[in-house]
């Protein structure tokens, strides 16, 4: 029972002794960050020979190629606007933690690892032919009504990924010291994407116009309207994002010896995002932004 008590008191000592010791440790050296937030997407694009072969039976049929009568078009299409979770771990050396004191900035090398953000490339083929298929003439004026047959056909491709993002960057901050700190810097970022999916679908239509029907005529319509749709597995890609991290963020505690190492803070961060396919190279505007906790120590 002694020998126990004895241990026990030897044991609390110790913990006290080091307890002490790290209040009076000199400045942090290391900085970890976690960030959850929204990002926008990564847009971009294939080459139609890339889309051709990650969607078998999807073939660009000759009606659809420029040049061959009525009106074509095929579109890279951009939204802006789609954006996506997006979560983030943050390890930062500081650099020069020897000789913090008196210092009114704090420099920092920062590496990045996350779950990033959504990748999203859609294109659209077009093609619509419009001629005159018959006269009808009133028997009453004799004013005469053109028919037209319009066939439109549609293929639209969309590709869908989630991404991983890793990368590093260099940092400088505000005094830490004070509660309040403002941040900024440069960082490179990295993407590959994951779960990645093609869905092709193929629309061939046909419909009548110009058939006047309050003056009691009537006009036999043909039926032409073949639909389908297809998913496939997507192609790995790679990006990379540069950006520009705005952050404000404020510390826990001033006197509190760990509290006082912590800090909440929002982020902001604008920046360009570029995508590599095969034969091309897709480039947009991304925008990240969140909240996120940080420790020194």
């Amino acid at each position: 029972m002694k020998t126990c008590i004895a241990l026990l008191s030897i044991l609390i000592t110790g913990i006290g002794f080091s307890q002490q010791k790290d209040s009076v440790r000199s400045n942090p050296r290391f900085i970890i960050k976690m960030t959850h937030g929204m990002t926008t997407s990564n847009q971009f694009d294939f080459t139609n020979s890339e889309w051709g072969r990650m969607t078998p039976g999807f073939e660009i049929p000759d009606s659809l190629k420029s040049g061959i009568g009525g009106t074509n078009y095929d579109s890279h299409e951009i939204n802006t606007i789609s954006s996506s979770q997006y979560y983030m771990f943050s390890f930062s050396l500081i650099n020069g933690a020897d000789k913090q004191a008196g210092r009114k900035f704090l420099a920092t090398t920062t590496f990045h690892l996350g779950y990033g953000p959504e990748l999203n490339a859609r294109k659209t083929w077009y093609h619509e032919d419009r001629q005159v298929i018959d006269t009808l003439t009133s028997n009453q004026n004799g004013q005469e009504f053109y028919i037209y047959g319009n066939r439109n056909q549609l293929i639209a491709k969309t590709y869908n990924s989630r991404s991983i993002a890793f990368g590093i960057g260099e940092h400088i901050a505000t005094n830490p010291n004070r509660v309040f700190q403002f941040e900024t810097g440069l960082d490179v970022l990295c993407l590959l994407s994951i779960v990645s999916e093609v869905n092709a679908s193929y629309m061939d239509n046909y419909f009548v116009e110009g058939v006047p029907w309050d003056n009691g005529y009537g006009y036999q319509q043909p039926v032409l309207n073949e639909t389908r749709a297809e998913t496939f597995s997507g192609t790995l890609t790679a990006g990379l994002i540069m950006r520009v991290p705005l952050e404000m963020s404020f510390k826990l505690s001033r006197k509190n010896p760990v509290l006082s190492r912590m800090r909440i803070g929002g982020e902001l961060n604008p920046g360009l995002g570029m995508q590599f396919t095969k034969g091309l190279v897709s480039s947009s505007v991304n925008v990240s932004g969140g909240m996120n906790f940080r420790f020194a120590f």
